[in-house]
């Protein structure tokens, strides 16, 4: 049903101009979907504590951001561990699948995705320039040393640009610096806002 909705949006043109300044952007992130200590399926992922064990279903859901409406493109859930010893699926394994899969129904709909710190890693990155959409990921305290460098440039540079509201009396500096990332062919952009 989801499908047909996206599909019907893309033919009547809802995302022609896009989301953001043109750009039609999609975030992505993982969630909780079913939890219990009683019921559970063959499709359960299990979180074992003493003796309680818990079974739930989680997975990751990709919607568009910014301008126009807030539609679900998309979701994918987490698989389970193939046997007790095997740990469940992680939510980067489940993004990259949820991407690939949204692109292959729904060609060209997506230019940008937005991701947390999960993401800040070059699997992410080559996955996302590989399939031909551009990526936003939130570098937060990451132990990338690549990133913390660029961090320390960055902080020591001049600001290149400075958004003002003032009537709430609010200003906003943007600070930016390119850099090389291990196991990535292009150089990265680093924006830092303060």
């Amino acid at each position: 049903m989801n499908d047909h909705i996206v599909k019907k949006s893309v033919e009547n043109k809802v995302f022609e101009n896009g989301t953001i300044d043109g750009y039609t952007v999609a975030a992505i992130d993982g969630t909780k979907f079913f939890g219990s200590n009683k019921k559970s399926c063959p499709a359960c992922l299990k979180n074992t504590k003493g003796q309680k064990t818990h079974c739930f279903h989680s997975g990751a859901v990709m919607s568009t951001v910014g301008n126009g409406p807030k539609l679900v493109i998309g979701f994918e859930m987490y698989k389970p561990g193939q046997d007790p010893s095997s740990k469940d699926e992680g939510e980067l394994n489940v993004g990259k699948r949820l991407i690939s899969s949204i692109l292959k129904r729904h060609k060209k709909l997506i230019d940008v995705v937005v991701y947390d710190a999960l993401a800040c890693n070059s699997v992410w990155i080559n996955h996302c320039r590989n399939l031909g959409i551009d990526t936003v990921v939130r570098a937060k305290n990451n132990n990338n040393k690549s990133l913390r460098f660029i961090k320390k440039k960055t902080n020591k540079s001049v600001e290149v640009e400075v958004w003002e509201d003032e009537r709430e009396f609010e200003k906003v500096e943007v600070y930016e610096s390119t850099f090389t990332m291990d196991n990535v062919e292009q150089p990265l952009r680093f924006v830092k806002s303060s």
